[in-house]
């Protein structure tokens, strides 16, 4: 049984200004994101990693470098973690975005409409398959280890959400990922995966 620990990234320099991005070179970390995926590594000493992946994004590719400092591993760069793609909001204010987004995810969780996104970004489905794929790939790379991988706030809770039965909208909603927070997720004997914990919170 595989297991991935799903971290979410470091404090960014866009956090702070509540910046809505998913391009590539994005915004690197804040002393605080460092001083967080620092921490984190150091936490993680125990967990026998055997790998460290991380999206393309620069505060992603961050977080990793220090986890990796930490670990004695060498981040590899996974495709199809990456943050998702908010399209014509990119770069974009939370004041602006943010209403646009709570109608994206309503119609998404509430309403079981993945076929959808923000206009010219991607659908809620691609979302998911392409973070199902990157984890089943994570899974078939390494069968009975555990894994790390440094992914994002909302790619996590739209893929994971869809992926594990343990975790339901209106939990993932009202428990978002702070940053540098992770998620412990397995894969059984039959290719299907369960969370384990999120967070502080073990299921």
């Amino acid at each position: 049984m595989t297991r991935v620990l799903v971290i979410r990234h470091g404090q960014s320099e866009a956090n702070v200004p509540q910046i809505w991005t998913s391009a590539v070179e994005g915004y690197p970390l804040t002393a605080l994101g460092w001083e967080q995926a620092a921490a984190l590594g150091v936490a993680l000493k125990d967990r026998e990693v055997a790998a460290l992946y991380a999206s393309p994004l620069v505060r992603a590719q961050e977080t990793a470098a220090a986890l990796g400092e930490a670990l004695g591993l060498e981040p590899v760069t996974l495709p199809g973690i990456e943050e998702l793609h908010v399209g014509v909001h990119e770069g974009g204010s939370n004041d602006d975005v943010g209403p646009i987004a709570i109608g994206v995810f309503e119609r998404w969780w509430l309403h079981g409409d993945l076929e959808h996104g923000f206009e010219g970004g991607e659908s809620g489905q691609h979302i998911v398959d392409r973070m199902a794929r990157a984890l089943d790939g994570l899974a078939d790379a390494h069968p009975g280890q555990t894994v790390a991988m440094v992914s994002h706030g909302g790619a996590i809770a739209v893929g994971l959400t869809a992926l594990c039965p343990e975790l339901t909208p209106a939990f993932v909603s009202q428990n978002f990922l702070a940053n540098t927070e992770v998620v412990e997720v397995v894969r059984d004997a039959d290719g299907a995966w369960h969370c384990e914990s999120w967070a502080a919170t073990r299921f």
